[in-house]
């Protein structure tokens, strides 16, 4: 297709949506007409096909003309987000409209940033549509799980080059510098990205959505200032104003820690969205009233302390309560080993409305390490790192499972193999998995669909994975120390 054409069916697109409007067109073209090296344009009626359509076209025309000069998925993720950012609003009428929608309702205001988000391809529809989802039943409720493919896997000549690349800005993926970052072949490119300014706990912090999208609506709260987490009286503050802003959404934080926290540490941020995650629906027994909040102990293998009132201040109150007294707990019987001198002990906190309570489900935390549990005593075995391997940040914690992409490819071949293809299994991919595929193998029946029972036998290790990462175990044991702990707040 001819680049005239190209560009008439972009600007067509952008029209269709509501990115642009009649009145920028000439403007928008022109910068469009420019960018693509040429002098001159004319206006056709072109029906516009899918925006990843347009783009593979368009960024297909830049490499043959020399105007995109490498051809990685970096680069050229990077020029689709510059091509499509000429024909956005800036931040500012973008912040404008927003509010103007919150006026009318948050929601309004969140379906308008998170439309916007999907329209420009900041959040990859067509990357996230081929994530491989399941559910599974465990003993203590249903699991979600996800095989991530959102997140494209990047060529090891591709990573050689990033390794010199580093520039020192922006400091970090969440800083609020990334906002029309163009990027370069070491850094993904922001161009694209709208963010809202938030106040929280009398703090300017902002609010984006995640461009991987691991559940619907997932969104990102993030600290102007570069950082580093932090779980303290201010963070349930925080989370309780964001609920007030948007009370249809849940927030939560990581760990401030390494290993029981997420994978970035190093900027303060929280994470949100409309998404009912499987620790919501975990039976909870009544524990005690605490003044006006009432306390539950969840059925669930990370220990969780569920918290609810109509009073905010005095939840926060007494989150801050149960922190500091978590903050001092040992008990070396358990191996939940503490020190001043090295702090152990820390909560992965999740918040939301229901109706007019606040309710916050604390998750008690301990990133202890052994010479035989060198990852941590409440991270997942070595036995369980061919499938999960990474840190129980928060998104886990609540029990959705973010698996990585390679085991798309993995469990086919273990399924080709109990379906009695030899060669799959000689495969050097599935060292890794070896003594897992001896243990199941026999439990496989051959009239059934291999590739449900690889990802149900994949459910069952997930599920030890979160008992794992639970510091007061589900046995008799475990949870009469936990009684304990509730009682002595």
């Amino acid at each position: 297709m001819r680049i005239n054409a190209l560009i008439n069916e972009l600007l067509a697109y952008a029209l269709e949506k509501g990115i642009l409007e009649e009145a920028d067109y000439a403007y928008a073209t022109n910068l469009l007409i420019d960018f693509f090296g040429e002098k001159g344009f004319t206006k056709e009626e072109i029906k516009a096909r899918d925006l990843d359509a347009i783009l593979d076209d368009l960024t297909a025309y830049a490499l043959e003309n020399g105007i995109l000069g490498e051809d990685d998925i970096v680069s050229r993720d990077n020029f689709k987000a510059k091509t499509i950012d000429l024909l956005m609003d800036r931040p500012k009428e973008v912040i404008r409209k927003f509010h103007a929608f919150y006026k009318e309702s948050p929601r309004k205001a969140t379906d308008y940033l998170y439309k916007l988000s999907k329209d420009v391809n900041y959040i990859q529809t067509k990357r996230i549509a081929q994530n491989i989802k399941w559910k599974h039943g465990a003993e203590y409720g249903t699991i979600d799980l996800t095989i991530n493919l959102s997140k494209p896997e990047k060529d090891p000549r591709l990573i050689a080059l990033q390794k010199g690349q580093k520039s020192g800005y922006p400091k970090c993926h969440l800083c609020l510098e990334n906002e029309g970052y163009r990027g370069h072949i070491g850094y993904d490119g922001r161009s694209n990205l709208r963010i809202i300014p938030l106040n929280l706990n009398s703090e300017p912090w902002f609010f984006q959505y995640s461009p991987y999208s691991y559940f619907e609506e997932h969104s990102i709260v993030l600290n102007k200032e570069h950082v580093p987490m932090v779980i303290n009286r201010g963070t349930f503050i925080k989370l309780a104003d964001f609920l007030d802003y948007f009370p249809e959404y849940f927030v939560g934080s990581n760990a401030e820690l390494p290993i029981v926290g997420g994978s970035i540490l190093n900027h303060e941020h929280y994470q949100s969205g409309r998404y009912r995650f499987p620790i919501e629906d975990a039976e909870a027994e009544f524990f005690r009233k605490a003044g006006d909040v009432e306390v539950y102990a969840l059925r669930w293998p990370l220990s969780t302390v569920r918290i609810k009132s109509r009073n905010r201040e005095s939840l926060i109150d007494y989150a801050a309560h149960i922190l500091d007294a978590w903050r001092e707990y040992e008990n070396k019987d358990l191996l939940i080993v503490n020190s001043k001198e090295e702090p152990h002990n820390t909560i992965t906190p999740i918040s939301r409305k229901e109706e007019e309570f606040y309710v916050f489900d604390l998750i008690l935390r301990n990133n202890h390490t052994t010479e035989d549990r060198p990852d941590g005593v409440f991270h997942p075995r070595q036995a369980f790192h061919h499938i999960k391997k990474e840190n129980i940040g928060l998104i886990e914690a609540m029990g959705l499972g973010i698996l990585p992409g390679r085991l798309k490819t993995e469990f086919d071949l273990i399924g080709r193999f109990l379906s009695g293809d030899e060669e799959a299994g000689r495969d050097e991919r599935l060292k890794k998995h070896w003594h897992w595929v001896e243990r199941i193998k026999d439990r496989y029946n051959p009239e059934t669909d291999a590739a449900g029972f690889v990802l149900e036998e994949a459910g069952k290790v997930f599920s030890e994975v979160l008992k794992d990462a639970g510091v007061f175990k589900m046995d008799e044991e475990g949870q009469q120390a936990f009684r304990e702990f509730l009682k002595s707040l």
